[in-house]
């Protein structure tokens, strides 16, 4: 209900609101625009660990071993999220939605992943702590670094599995640390059972997430509660909601399945210095420029600022500053770098670059050079018309992205007779690939949903079972 008032409070400005809207359509119509594909197709049968689960390590040798049967209820879900945790990885909260959300049909994953977007983004602004008035700079500037500079955008905040992995979860988290902020900001906390029960539920759903993410929201909370005892304003719901992610972690770090993973995907694994310059040049750097890039505004504030002591606000800008670059960090020492935690890692960044923005317009403090308004406005107007332009040629993608899995799954049906049926590339016009980068699918989805030129590929066996037919298979260029 915090959230839903503060939605209706802060965006009282209607230049603010016609904004936000905008930004919430296009989210939401590229979301509606990218088709199902890898992942989700293995998610949507019921795990099978027994035989290899539904991904890389998917048995073949006999039509019964390879079967695999729908998610058609929540019990499915369940039974398929326990075989998952014992054989292949303990993210149960966010595979939860994954199953849930491919069972009842994308068309309400589409709103709920809006939805979520929009409470993300107004969480922050909560957390920057913008509650009484909105700053359309802070808005402007959050959009901004979420639309144009976030590494794995697509992956991470439209396609379904990843959404579910990463946008859906550092939600969770965020929204989990408010409680803590509200009560240093304001110097004033209540107490009830409702309170600790609530902070359970939260806390285990916040370290029930992603791992990297997990990890640094524990760190954080930690410091929160220490904060909270030296000032006064220790409650008991602060201890137990440090418990329960704690214990959210601990089952999502410990899963069975995460170590049956590791010994399939990386048998004899050890960490060497090439695995460190790999992760290094591969992910990590991105991640971090990207996040330096979204502190210019705090960069700014602490250049111009007099005063000779630390605010609250100032130390929680440092301290989910630290623990957005904590996220990258400890993603360094996996077996594994995956740039979609970009998003998580990003959040919090924005959070201290939001609360200086504010800082700075409550302090008057200028934030540039005493330009011109005549040049200002021509700057603006050419900003403007260019990302326009930029946001257009994303969406014209998606359409042709969007257009082309539909004719591939109306092909499939067509020829639902032929063993294996031949797939031929997307017919994806105009990629834009050097402009978007991973912004689009265009680079993901070479082939239809991520197959390959293999039968014996889970991804294959996994679309052929959705969509009725015997077998599928990429069919490479001459």
């Amino acid at each position: 209900m915090g959230v839903l008032r503060y939605f209706t409070q802060t965006l009282n400005s209607s230049r603010s609101l016609i904004l936000f809207v905008a930004f919430a359509g296009f989210f939401f119509v590229r979301t509606t625009l990218c088709p199902l594909s890898h992942d989700d197709y293995g998610y949507a049968f019921i795990w099978d660990g027994a035989h290899g689960g539904n991904l890389e390590a998917m048995q073949f040798g006999s039509p019964e071993i390879e079967h695999r049967d729908r998610v058609e209820s929540f019990a499915d879900i369940f039974k398929s999220l326990e075989s998952h945790y014992f054989s292949w990885g303990g993210r149960i909260f966010a595979h939860a939605f994954v199953q849930f959300f491919i069972w009842i049909g994308k068309p309400a994953f589409d709103v709920a992943n809006t939805a979520i977007f929009i409470f993300l983004v107004l969480t922050i602004i909560n957390l920057s702590n913008t509650w009484l008035k909105i700053s359309r700079a802070a808005l402007l500037w959050i959009f901004f670094t979420l639309f144009i500079l976030q590494a794995s955008s697509m992956m991470s905040t439209l396609w379904l599995t990843g959404s579910c992995n990463y946008l859906w979860m550092t939600f969770f988290q965020l929204f989990f640390l408010t409680p803590y902020v509200k009560a240093l900001r304001s110097q004033e906390a209540g107490n009830s059972t409702l309170n600790i029960l609530l902070m359970i539920i939260l806390g285990l759903c916040a370290g029930w997430s992603n791992e990297a993410g997990a990890l640094a929201t524990v760190c954080l909370t930690f410091f929160l509660v220490v904060m909270c005892k030296v000032r006064g304003v220790f409650r008991s719901w602060m201890i137990a909601g440090l418990a329960a992610i704690i214990v959210g972690c601990a089952f999502m770090l410990f899963a069975p399945g995460n170590f049956a993973r590791m010994e399939f995907v990386h048998p004899n694994f050890s960490y060497s210095k090439e695995l460190f310059l790999s992760h290094l040049s591969n992910g990590f750097l991105r991640v971090v420029a990207t996040d330096l890039i979204a502190l210019i505004p705090m960069f700014i504030y602490f250049a111009r600022r007099t005063a000779n002591k630390f605010n609250m606000a100032e130390i929680l800008m440092l301290a989910f500053t630290a623990t957005g670059f904590l996220v990258p960090i400890a993603l360094m020492f996996s077996p594994e770098y995956n740039s979609r935690i970009s998003i998580t890692s990003l959040s919090f960044i924005l959070v201290a670059s939001g609360s200086a923005i504010l800082e700075m317009e409550r302090q008057n403090l200028k934030a540039g050079l005493n330009l011109p308004k005549k040049f200002l406005r021509g700057v603006s107007l050419i900003l403007t018309i260019s990302f326009i332009s930029y946001f257009a040629t994303l969406i014209y993608v998606d359409i042709s992205i969007f257009n082309a899995a539909r004719r591939q799954v109306r092909y499939i049906q067509r020829n639902a007779q032929f063993d294996p049926i031949p797939m031929p590339r997307m017919p994806i016009r105009h990629r834009f690939e050097e402009l978007h980068g991973d912004r689009s699918a265009a680079a993901e989805l070479d082939y239809f949903a991520g197959i390959e030129p293999k039968l014996n590929s889970c991804r294959n066996s996994c679309v052929a079972q959705y969509y009725g037919v015997k077998h599928v298979i990429a069919v490479l260029d001459n």
